[in-house]
Order: structure tokens, then C-alpha cells, then sequence
């Protein structure tokens, strides 16, 4: 099946020492959780490193209390991937992994992403999300996407062995070959996709593994939605100009990128025609065109709902997707606005979003 693949098994046991950086700026209200959630963790933990970006909230002190090394810069980095650079040169174990500090682990989250790295040619690999908070509209919404984008696009990626991005908020790395090819790339406000993305092009991998489960905090406004979509739309234009042809050098790579840069950019053309097609047959009755139109909508819905209802019931929120399902249509219209603003700023305006925003 389209996405399926053998759980990875090493040759001989891999038990790697593994140290967890947390990167924090102003994570009071949440980094005890985080912590205690490594602490939670069936497979052994080294080290908890949280990076506290001159937080002035007391998260520093809160994190040391909890048994943390507590690394603070001079001055505020302003970005994630500086923030974590920072304190890779002085980590001895051959696994790090970075979580968000809004993020709760499952159990055995880590214990699941290891394996994956013990061939020596794995960069990273990444877990599945769920949103820590489900109340709010937002939060609802998101949690149908990641059911549907992660179960469906992230699967196949998956199958193609070619992720478009190992998840920010957690996702394990081997320390060696992350130094070797220069850390996070600092000038791109989406560091995980700009750094998977270049481990396709050197020819390294990068791995999902769905079972592995992390619990972020996620919008909970549309303000916050804005932020983060904007942020994770305009950082994937600026992976596009900061690779250029590079990209070419990977086939498969560069057949995704294509397909989801005009599938973008078409997409509220769709979405206009799927309105006037409703229109149409309101008034009109079917017709050829409005019946292929019906078709394709048809597909898509039924094909999207089945995802999420498989996923969901994987992860213990059948309920959620049963319930929510139609949020996702609803906010479809906004992303394409908002993948078409992205477009027009990063690309023809080239204004380039430098300033790095939490999505809570």
C-alpha cells in the first residue's frame, strides 16, 4: 500500500547515548511539563539540554530545577536553528534530538526513533504530531490536517523515502553527520525543512516514523494559525531559493517540490471553480463540466475522510476525526490565501521573513 513500508529492525542492537535540546524563550508556562515528559521516556536519557534564549520569565531556572543543564547566550539568538547551533559543538553523545519546549512526549517516542538512525547514513528522523490542546476551533483544525496531511502526504513521503521535513518540534539526529554538513542553516526561518532538504541533496536520509508521537502546543486563535502557516509557507519559498538547482540533484526531491508548488499555487483557482460549479448546479443542474468537477471533489472528500478516520483511530482520536472532519475544508480557503501571500512576498517582492514566531 501507497505509504506502507517494514518497521526498520538493526542488524544488532543500537543503543546509542542520546541527549534531548529543548530550545526555550519564554517557556515558563510549559518547559516543566516537557521535561518531565523525557523523564517519562523508555529508553535512557543522558542529558537534557534546554537552551534558554534569555528568556525573562524565569524558564531557566524552572528547567535547572528539573535536573536540565541550562545553556543561556549572551544576547537572544532571535531563531531556533541559532539557538540550537549553539550547543551542538559540546555535546559528546552520537544522538541528540530537539523538541519544542511546548512539547510532550509519548512514552516511547524516543525509543521508537532510534533505531532508524543505526545504519550511519540516516541524518534524522521525525515523529507524528498530535496537538497537545484540542478546544478551540484552531487547535480542532489543526489536529484534522496533521491526521490527514501526516497520514496521507507525509506517509507516501515516507514510502519514497524522501520526507519534506523532519518536524521541528521533535525529531532525532545523528550528531555526527549533523555537524558534517553544517548544522541548521541559519538563514531560513524554516531551519527543519531547509536542513531535510539538504540531506536530500548530499544524499543522506531522512526518516518518519508515524508510531513515535509527540504532543505540541498548537494555534489556539487565528492569529496564531497566521503566524505559524506563514511562517511554514514562506520558509518552504525560501528553501527554494536557497537551493535553487541544487535540488536537481535529487530527482525525487525535485518532482516534490514541483508538485506542491503548482498544486499550491492552483489551488485557489480550484477552489473558485469548485464554488461556481456549486452555483452552477444549483441553477443550472448538472452539466459535463460541473459533473467532473463533482467527481474530483468527491475523491478528494471521501479519499481525505477515510485518512483521517484510519489515522485517527490509530492514535486514539477516531472521535475527534468523525467530529471535525469538515473543519478541514473550512480552512482550506485560508491557507490558500495564505500560500499565495507567502508566493508574492517571498518571490516577487522577495521580502523575506527573517523574524522566527512560536505558534502559541
Amino acid at each position: 500500500m501507497l505509504g506502507v513500508k517494514d518497521k526498520f529492525l538493526p542488524d544488532k542492537p543500537y543503543e546509542p547515548f542520546v541527549t534531548v535540546v529543548i530550545p526555550a524563550y519564554n517557556e515558563a508556562e510549559c518547559i516543566a511539563d516537557t521535561i518531565k515528559g523525557i523523564h517519562k521516556q523508555t529508553y535512557p536519557i543522558r542529558e537534557i539540554i534546554v537552551v534558554d534564549d534569555c528568556s525573562s520569565d524565569g524558564t531557566g531556572g524552572i528547567a535547572r530545577s528539573l535536573g536540565a543543564t541550562v545553556h543561556r547566550p549572551i544576547y537572544n539568538s532571535g531563531t531556533k536553528s541559532r539557538a540550537v547551533n549553539f550547543v551542538i559543538p559540546g555535546i559528546t553523545s552520537s544522538v541528540f534530538i530537539v523538541i519544542d519546549a511546548d512539547t510532550i512526549l509519548k512514552e516511547n517516542a524516543v525509543e521508537l526513533l532510534i533505531p532508524h538512525l543505526a545504519d550511519g547514513n540516516t541524518l534524522s528522523v521525525c515523529g507524528f504530531v498530535i496537538p497537545q490542546v484540542r478546544k478551540t476551533f484552531w487547535e480542532r483544525a489543526r489536529t484534522i490536517e496533521y491526521l490527514y496531511g501526516l497520514g496521507l502526504f507525509k506517509s507516501a513521503q515516507e514510502h519514497l523515502s524522501l520526507p519534506l521535513v523532519s518536524s521541528g518540534c521533535l525529531s532525532a539526529f545523528n550528531r555526527k553527520l549533523f555537524v558534517k554538513i553544517g548544522m541548521f542553516p541559519e538563514g531560513n526561518i524554516a531551519e527543519d525543512m531547509a536542513l531535510t532538504w539538504k540531506a536530500h541533496i548530499l544524499g543522506y536520509k531522512v526518516k518518519y516514523e508515524s508510531d513515535s508521537i509527540c504532543y505540541p502546543k498548537e494555534p489556539k486563535d487565528f492569529a496564531q494559525y497566521k503566524r505559524q502557516v506563514l511562517r511554514w509557507y514562506r520558509g518552504y519559498f525560501q528553501c527554494i531559493a536557497q537551493y535553487k538547482f541544487q535540488i536537481l540533484k535529487n530527482k525525487r526531491l525535485t518532482l516534490l517540490v514541483v508538485y506542491y508548488t503548482l498544486s499550491g499555487l492552483v489551488a485557489p483557482f480550484w477552489l473558485v471553480l469548485l464554488g461556481f460549479s456549486a452555483y452552477d448546479i444549483a441553477v443550472n443542474g448538472l452539466s459535463p463540466v460541473t459533473t467532473l468537477v463533482l467527481l474530483g471533489f468527491s475523491f478528494e472528500f471521501i479519499l481525505g475522510y477515510c485518512t483521517v478516520i484510519i489515522k485517527g483511530h490509530q492514535v486514539g482520536l477516531l472521535k475527534n476525526a468523525l467530529r471535525d472532519y469538515l473543519m478541514l475544508f473550512a480552512v482550506s480557503p485560508i491557507n490558500a490565501v495564505l500560500y499565495i501571500y507567502s508566493f508574492v512576498q517571498e518571490v516577487i517582492l522577495k521580502k523575506k521573513l527573517s523574524i522566527w514566531e512560536k505558534g502559541h
